[in-house]
């Protein structure tokens, strides 16, 4: 009985083990971004930029879900299931952010720039919902929704996703009062949102692709 609690402490707890180590390299990547920012704008420093991402990101998720879980992980983070669904909620999304597009060309008089470089398409927009989905709302909303009811795990979720924009704020002199208010309640409203389409959906795919069709939208917009 005894060794059945410490496992399952064990199995609960995990996920912030790997939480800490997965932020300080996310950390140790965005300094590294800041020091050769201007290298990562060429073709061979945005690939390893990616590369970097999927190591860091996707592989850890895997290996965890594989040794820790005993599951099969594109089953678990909810890749394989319920595509026509998530296609559903896609499509109701892709309503929602085509209202923002109009509001943004009319009202706000937003400027559209198609000439993305490299580095954007690839680590902004194609990458971005694959790896950050996989982790937050795949991984560790799936782990959390074991001890906590949704909206706590869903709020606990949301504020960690929150704290990886830290270091990209910073190095890109965006983290300065008040303004950083805005930032973090968008991210954060965002991760909520996610968290729940995730839920009703029981699809990954479809926040991956809203994810990334909202970021593609703001990459866009200037």
């Amino acid at each position: 009985m005894g060794e059945f609690l410490i496992d399952l402490k064990v199995n609960k707890n995990y996920i912030w083990v790997y939480f800490i180590a997965f932020y300080t390299l996310w950390c140790i990547r965005e300094l590294w971004l800041n020091l050769y920012l201007d290298s990562i704008d060429s073709v061979p420093g945005a690939v390893t930029s990616a590369i970097i991402k999927i190591i860091i990101w996707v592989i850890p998720v895997i290996l965890l879900v594989i040794i820790m879980e005993k599951r099969n992980p594109f089953s678990y983070l909810g890749l394989l299931y319920n595509v026509k669904n998530g296609l559903k909620w896609i499509g109701w999304a892709s309503l929602v952010l085509l209202f923002y597009s109009i509001l943004n060309i009319t009202l706000l008089k937003n400027s559209i720039d198609f000439q993305l470089e490299l580095r954007e398409w690839l680590n902004v927009v194609l990458l971005v919902g694959i790896t950050e989905e996989i982790v937050f709302r795949g991984f560790l909303l799936r782990k959390l929704m074991d001890s906590f009811r949704f909206w706590i795990a869903n709020a606990i979720t949301a504020l960690l996703f929150v704290s990886i924009h830290f270091p990209i704020w910073f190095y890109k002199g965006q983290f300065e009062f008040p303004y950083i208010f805005s930032s973090i309640l968008t991210v954060f409203v965002l991760g909520i949102i996610f968290g729940f389409i995730y839920k009703k959906s029981k699809s990954l795919w479809s926040v991956i692709i809203i994810h990334s069709l909202y970021n593609l939208l703001v990459s866009l917009f200037y």
